[in-house]
């Protein structure tokens, strides 16, 4: 049971705490500082020491808009009465929360129908994040949380605050020439094979692209690796290889996308695909895309905030939520699917597949939330949580 707390001065002071054995993951969350979510002067991101981290940093040019200070251990120095949100799931994290002077909570950073949006371990924080009502049945089908703690306000709709947006992407015009197809693949997670989300095993995504550029008569294919690809399993990068030089072979101008990879791993990716172009994602020229194909994953979530027409590569069968039933079958591209011929009905019917996707990816705690900036979304959060409504009525 986590106990009750004396009521503290509500001045929305919140922190982020990160355990993390690839410091690329810190871009991951850049974009929530950028876009006023955290308080790059308020807010400070603590970064728990690793020698893994250390290393990393001799290479690692952090954003300069993020207030990073490196800790020993779990030990928080916030103030006492703030708000520490935790971005990613860490086994530290479990340490962390028993630090009863502050008020837990956790975000995550992005929305997606994996696994690792609904472990049991959430019960642990004070409150939790999520981005809507697909979201809430996600706790509630698996039994992690009870229509008590929904109705209490333990679980906080705030839409797409913590959806990264990627204003480096926009959406093209049918008759755009410049528009490509992006290929964002995940990367191949923790645990067993059963829970590899990525298309990049075996190149299932890769063949998926070239289908899909060749129907629509595109030849620009733009590549974003996920930046914890090859993690753990570093074979990835052979599937990675290999799949990019297919593209190439046939005829495809092929760029990638490496902002947030790792320096060693550019560096290897420059040795075994020489010639192939790199793109910036801070050049200010954004990337016209006639169509994406992701995995499973939170940049399903991504892509329909930025309103960029998506499909889903499914490589592994999990259950489907059933608000996305009718919804996700319009836009997965399962296996032996006819990908020209459903990429071409997704597209023929898109603005009501997405609005009817967005409707049930997104939602809000309160009307007023979503017409608020980043920073008053913040505010109202972070006074909703050191107000502690879930746990004071209890």
């Amino acid at each position: 049971m986590i106990s009750k707390r004396p009521v503290e001065d509500l001045d929305d002071a919140h922190a982020v705490y990160l355990d993390t054995p690839a410091l690329a993951a810190v871009r991951q969350i850049s974009p929530f500082f950028d876009n006023g979510i955290f308080d790059p002067k308020r807010c400070t991101l603590y970064i728990r020491r690793r020698a893994v981290v250390q290393l990393q940093r001799a290479f690692t040019t952090l954003p300069a808009n993020m207030p990073v200070q490196m800790i020993s251990g779990t030990t928080l120095p916030a103030r006492p009465g703030s708000v520490v949100f935790y971005p990613f799931n860490a086994q530290s994290n479990m340490n962390a929360v028993t630090q009863r002077r502050f008020h837990h909570v956790l975000t995550l950073h992005g929305e997606s129908n994996k696994l690792a949006s609904f472990r049991p371990a959430a019960r642990l924080y004070d409150y939790v994040c999520v981005a809507g009502p697909v979201a809430i049945d996600r706790y509630l089908d698996n039994q992690i949380f009870t229509t008590k703690d929904v109705d209490g306000g333990r679980l906080v709709q705030m839409g797409d605050s913590f959806v990264q947006k990627m204003n480096w992407l926009e959406p093209a015009r049918e008759s755009d020439e410049e528009g490509v197809i992006f290929y964002c693949p995940t990367w191949e997670g923790f645990g067993t094979q059963t829970a590899n989300y990525s298309s990049v095993v075996d190149c299932i995504g890769f063949e998926q692209v070239k289908r899909a550029a060749a129907s629509l008569g595109v030849r620009r294919i733009v590549i974003k690796p996920h930046p914890y690809q090859g993690l753990l399993r570093f074979s990835m990068w052979q599937h990675f290889f290999r799949g990019v030089r297919a593209l190439r072979d046939d005829g495809f101008e092929v760029a990638l996308a490496l902002d947030d990879v790792p320096p060693p791993i550019k560096a290897l990716i420059r040795f075994n695909l020489k010639g192939i172009r790199r793109i910036s994602e801070s050049s200010g020229q954004p990337v016209k895309v006639r169509l994406a194909i992701t995995d499973v994953s939170g940049m399903e979530a991504v892509l329909l905030v930025a309103r960029i027409p998506a499909v889903v590569t499914q490589v592994i069968a999990q259950p489907v939520p059933t608000r996305l039933k009718e919804i996700l079958a319009k836009k997965t591209l399962g296996h032996g699917c006819d990908v020209a011929a459903k990429t071409e009905r997704y597209l023929d019917q898109i603005e009501a597949i997405d609005g009817k996707h967005r409707a049930q990816i997104f939602g809000f705690q309160t009307p007023g939330i979503e017409k608020m900036q980043g920073s008053e979304r913040m505010s109202w959060l972070s006074q909703y949580c050191q107000a502690d409504p879930f746990w004071r009525s209890r």
